[in-house]
């Protein structure tokens, strides 16, 4: 192929592309048939809001389906992704919800955080876990001391806090009052994604475990330190008891003994 050859190729594929991401701006390129490039042109965009349809699909439902295809025809057109991946183009566009887009008239106030736990969801249910401390820990349950002393392995869990009760909107509640709403969605052992509604507080406990330094005892003490609150009996009881039913809910795994955790 000549050089000439080459870059008439080149710009034929950047004037489909162009086409394929915006077809009512960017005219197809003339060489190409208009029967055939229909069909691809409808499956290209309905692979892509395929992805977001099945991530976010009561953003989908409260926007109903001329706007949330008006969104996604939007993000496809005007956003431009980092990653080549299919699993990513929810995150891309989340990224495009928080940087580019243009809120419509009847957009609700809370789509961004909508669509964030909705990928959030999707992001615990396909993250991989840290397989070495899996296999250092201690996979039968635990008991409540158990936790105190040795040092809590959660199962994959991220925590956020939203301005809106979000695990609460659906079709029949559209119109939430906002309410700062703290979540953790995590992944049982049996690969199951739940949340648990939460406060801002053990939220923060959540985040020391994360960090795989603390034992139970010590984390929750960490925590109320940080608060500017003594560490008494009460206190400390109220913080193992948040670790005692995180156990029983799956949020956590098992323990790390002792000496695999100084090591």
């Amino acid at each position: 192929m000549s050089a000439s050859d080459t870059a008439n190729h080149l710009e034929l594929q950047t004037q489909l592309a162009a086409h394929l991401r915006n077809p009512d701006v960017m005219p197809a390129p003339a060489a190409l048939n208009e029967q055939r490039l229909a069909v691809y042109r409808e499956l290209f965009f309905n692979n892509v809001k395929g992805f977001l349809d099945t991530t976010f699909p009561v953003c989908a439902e409260i926007l109903g389906e001329a706007r949330w295809r008006e969104l996604s025809r939007d993000f496809l057109a005007h956003y431009r992704a980092q990653s080549p991946y299919f699993l990513e183009i929810p995150r891309e566009f989340l990224t495009f919800l928080e940087t580019q887009y243009q809120p419509g008239h009847d957009d609700p106030l809370y789509l961004y955080e909508l669509a964030h736990y909705e990928w959030l969801e999707l992001a615990v249910d396909i993250a991989e876990e840290d397989a070495q401390p899996r296999q250092n820990a201690v996979q039968t349950p635990a008991s409540e001391n158990d936790l105190a002393v040795v040092m809590p392995l959660l199962n994959v869990a991220e925590g956020f806090l939203y301005q809106y009760p979000v695990h609460e909107i659906s079709l029949q509640n559209k119109q939430p009052e906002p309410k700062p709403t703290a979540l953790i969605v995590y992944r049982t052992q049996d690969d199951v994604v739940r949340f648990i509604e939460t406060n801002p507080f053990t939220l923060q406990l959540l985040a020391l475990l994360k960090e795989q330094r603390f034992n139970g005892h010590d984390a929750v003490c960490h925590l109320l330190q940080q608060a500017g609150i003594e560490c008494t009996a009460a206190a400390l009881n109220g913080g193992m008891a948040i670790l005692a039913q995180w156990l029983e809910q799956g949020l956590i795994a098992g323990v790390i003994p002792q000496a695999e955790k100084q090591n």
